[in-house]
């Protein structure tokens, strides 16, 4: 369910974003920042962000979530002591979790900068054969 529903967002979000680049203006496809490289490449990986945020990632977020609330209940059921010790280190795991994710996201953005050189140095070469064959 969660991935059908990511994939139908993908495809919405694609087609508002091509109709959204065939609706400027020239002179915005002159600057280097906006080269045809570049727009394709981001046409071609934000969407697939926004899908993995918004998909089977988020069905697996909430599986989580009410996984640690019914394993904190039953701890507290069968052994309450037990269960306050392991609740003592949860701010410690919540906060390696949150390092993680920030240290995946500044990688991914770094990631993302190189995918865009890459699509700008790819379109200059097809230019480039384009003109002399």
């Amino acid at each position: 369910m969660f991935a059908q529903s990511g994939e139908a967002l993908t495809k919405r979000l694609r087609s508002k974003a091509f109709r959204a680049i065939l609706r400027q203006e020239i002179a915005y496809f002159d600057q280097e920042k906006h080269s045809t490289g570049v727009l394709c490449t981001r046409l071609a990986t934000e969407a697939s962000a926004v899908q993995a945020a918004s998909g089977v990632r988020f069905g697996l977020i909430l599986q989580h979530i009410f996984g640690m609330i019914v394993g904190i209940l039953l701890g507290f059921l069968y052994s309450w002591q037990l269960t306050l010790l392991v609740l003592v280190f949860l701010p410690f795991i919540l906060f390696g979790g949150i390092l993680q994710i920030r240290l995946t996201a500044e990688f991914t953005r770094k990631d993302k900068q190189i995918l865009e050189d890459g699509g700008k140095v790819c379109e200059s070469f097809v230019w480039f054969s384009s003109i002399y064959y």
